[in-house]
C-alpha cells in the first residue's frame, strides 16, 4: 500500500517557508525575495538566445554544450578578481544556480547526524537543505551589526576539542548583505573565521548571492581570500540577471573537485541557457547594466525606509543595508509578529515574519521586507497598509 511507504527520513525535518496564500491581484508583496522584473535585460537575452541557436545550436543543445562551457567559468573569475578570489578556472563549477552549490556541498561534506553551524538568523533555504543532506543538528551562533559574533564559535570550538567531542563539518555564512538582516560581516571576523576553519579544520560555505547587488562600489576580500583550502564560495547569475537562467557557480578547493563531479555528472547545468547567457555578457556592457539596476535598487531601498521612518516612527528599528534585498525591521511593542503578518494579509501585503530565519525560533518581534521586487509606488502602498494592520493589531490587543 502506497500510504505505508516509508519515505526519507528527514523530509519531516524540513520547512517550506515564504509567499502568500493571498491571490488577490492588489496584494502587495513584501514578502518575496525577488528581483525586480522590469531590470531583467529581455531584448538583449532575446537577440543573445537567437545568436546562440543560429551560431552554436549543434553543440549547445547537445549533452556537452558549445564555448560558453569554458567561457562563463572565466567569466566568472574576472568579477571575482575584485574581492580577491584567485583561482584557477577549474575550480569555478556552473551550477543550476547557488542552491544547487549548496546542496551539492551539503551532500558532499555532511554524513547523517553531522553538525551545520550557521548565522542566527540565516537563509531558511540553506538549512532546509542541510536536513535533506542528513545533518541533525544545526547549530545556531547570533549576529550583530559586523556579522558572526566570533568569540562564541571560538569557545565552542575549544570546549568540544578538550572534551573530545565532534566538531563541525561545515560552517554557512553569508558575509556580503546577508539575507535576512542586510549585515555584512567585517574583514577582520573574515580573517578570524578562516583562522577557525585552518586550525579546527571545517569548511566554510560561503554564500555571496548578493555580492554584485553593491550600492556603495565598496567590496571587502573573500573569506575565500584568507582560507583557499577551507572555503566554497558560491554565487549566482538569479539575483542579477533573472531568476530563470537558473545559473550559479561555485569556486571548489582542488580536494574537493572529484566529489563535486559525482554529484554533478547526472546533473548537468544547462549548456543551452549557459551558451545563451555567455553570448549576451559578451555583446553587452555587463557592467553598465549592473550600474542601473543598483542605482534603481538603492532608490527602492531609500523609498522604502522612508515610508517605514515617516509612518512608523519610532515605533520601530530599521536596519538599512548597502546593498542586496532586504530590510530587517523590528517592532518594539510587539513580542510576536505572527498575528500581524496575518492581518497585514488581509490588508492586502504580505510580510515574513523573522523567526522564520532563526533556528530557535527567535526574532519574533521582527519581520523582512524585501524592497526589489515592486515598484516606489506600491511600496508605498505597502507600508502604509502595513500601518494599518499594526493599528488593527494594537486596537485588537488593547481590548
Amino acid at each position: 500500500m502506497i500510504e505505508s511507504f516509508i519515505y526519507n527520513r528527514f523530509l519531516q525535518n524540513t520547512r517550506t517557508l515564504g509567499g502568500t496564500k493571498n491571490d488577490n491581484p492588489d496584494q502587495v508583496h513584501l514578502s518575496f525575495g525577488f528581483p525586480y522584473s522590469d531590470l531583467f535585460p529581455i531584448q538583449e537575452l532575446a537577440e543573445a538566445a537567437k545568436q546562440a541557436t543560429f551560431e552554436q545550436g549543434k553543440n549547445a543543445l547537445h549533452y556537452f554544450g558549445g564555448p560558453a562551457i569554458s567561457y562563463l567559468p572565466s567569466w566568472v573569475s574576472g568579477r571575482l578578481d575584485k574581492i580577491g578570489i584567485q583561482v584557477p578556472v577549474e575550480q569555478i563549477k556552473i551550477t543550476i544556480g547557488a542552491a544547487q552549490a549548496i546542496e551539492v556541498m551539503a551532500r558532499i561534506l555532511c554524513n547523517v547526524d553531522d553538525e551545520v553551524w550557521v548565522e542566527n538568523p540565516t537563509f531558511f533555504g540553506a538549512t532546509r537543505m542541510f536536513g535533506l543532506a542528513g545533518a541533525t543538528i544545526i547549530r545556531p551562533f547570533e549576529i550583530d551589526s559586523n556579522g558572526i559574533l566570533i568569540e562564541p564559535l571560538q569557545v565552542e570550538l575549544e570546549r568540544r576539542v578538550q572534551a573530545g567531542e565532534a566538531l563541525p563539518k561545515l560552517l554557512y555564512v553569508m558575509p556580503n548583505y546577508q539575507n535576512p538582516t542586510g549585515v555584512c560581516l567585517s574583514v577582520e571576523r573574515r580573517k578570524q573565521l578562516a583562522d577557525l576553519a585552518k586550525t579546527y579544520g571545517f569548511y566554510i560555505l560561503e554564500d555571496d548571492a548578493y555580492l554584485e547587488l553593491n550600492y556603495t562600489n565598496k567590496y571587502l576580500p573573500a573569506i575565500h581570500t584568507f582560507a583557499p583550502e577551507h572555503v566554497i564560495h558560491i554565487g549566482t547569475f538569479s539575483k542579477i540577471i533573472g531568476p530563470g537562467v537558473r545559473l550559479g557557480w561555485a569556486v571548489v578547493p582542488p580536494v574537493l573537485l572529484k566529489f563535486v563531479q559525482q554529484f554533478m555528472s547526472g546533473s548537468q547545468t544547462n549548456p543551452y541557457m549557459q551558451e545563451i547567457v555567455s553570448t549576451y555578457l559578451q555583446n553587452n556592457d555587463f557592467q553598465a547594466y549592473l550600474d542601473g539596476v543598483n542605482a534603481h535598487y538603492k532608490d527602492q531601498r531609500d523609498t522604502m525606509v522612508d515610508a517605514l521612518v515617516n509612518t512608523f516612527g519610532d515605533l520601530i528599528e530599521v536596519q538599512v543595508p548597502q546593498g542586496g534585498f532586504f530590510l530587517s525591521v523590528r517592532f518594539k511593542q510587539l513580542t510576536d509578529v505572527i498575528q500581524l503578518t496575518q492581518i497585514a494579509e488581509q490588508h492586502g501585503v504580505s510580510i515574513l515574519n523573522g523567526s522564520a530565519f532563526y533556528a530557535n525560533r527567535e526574532g519574533r518581534s521582527t519581520i523582512r521586507l524585501c524592497f526589489t521586487y515592486c515598484s516606489k509606488e506600491r511600496i508605498a502602498v505597502g507600508i502604509q497598509r502595513l500601518y494599518e494592520a499594526y493599528q488593527q493589531l494594537k486596537d485588537i490587543t488593547k481590548d
